[in-house]
């Protein structure tokens, strides 16, 4: 079981976040993942929020996107908006690891998007449209830089 971690803002308020990891493929720091969305929900004044982490392998994650988005295969994240500031992600780390080789990154930079991703989802963010993806990307920017000012995201997949 899993601690939540908490930021409060100034009127006492704090986010909970819980991080479950169900895949053995990486070693991943838990304690940092919670640390990088809570920072990423205080920047967008998410303090009372409550968001469920759960890190899955490709597999798990084509079932839920099968069950849930009807489209077969693996993805990055599915991001689930309980509604009152209450949501989960599953993200897949395999995911994260094949397309890190991809794009040149690392799998630690592309977990910390997903989670960026799946949080804006979470807070109205779109990207069906090119005019959304557009303004998606530039906050996905935006945090990724504040995140990277602010953590050594190398440490996150050890």
């Amino acid at each position: 079981m899993s601690t939540p971690a908490r930021r409060v803002d100034a009127l006492g308020q704090r986010a909970t976040i819980t991080v479950a990891n169900r895949q053995r493929l990486l070693r991943i720091d838990t304690a940092l993942l919670k640390k990088i969305a809570s920072h990423v929900l205080a920047e967008l004044g998410a303090f009372n929020d409550s968001l469920s982490i759960v890190l899955v392998n490709d597999a798990t994650i084509a079932e839920f996107n099968s069950q849930y988005h009807h489209v077969e295969g693996p993805t990055d994240i599915l991001s689930f908006d309980y509604e009152d500031g209450n949501g989960e992600l599953i993200v897949s780390v395999e995911h994260a690891k094949s397309q890190a080789k991809r794009f040149r990154s690392t799998p630690s930079r592309e977990l910390a998007l997903y989670v960026v991703h799946g949080i804006l989802h979470l807070h109205g963010h779109d990207d069906r449209t090119p005019r959304q993806r557009t303004r998606m990307r530039t906050a996905e920017r935006r945090l990724l830089a504040e995140l990277e000012k602010t953590f050594t995201l190398r440490k996150l997949v050890g």
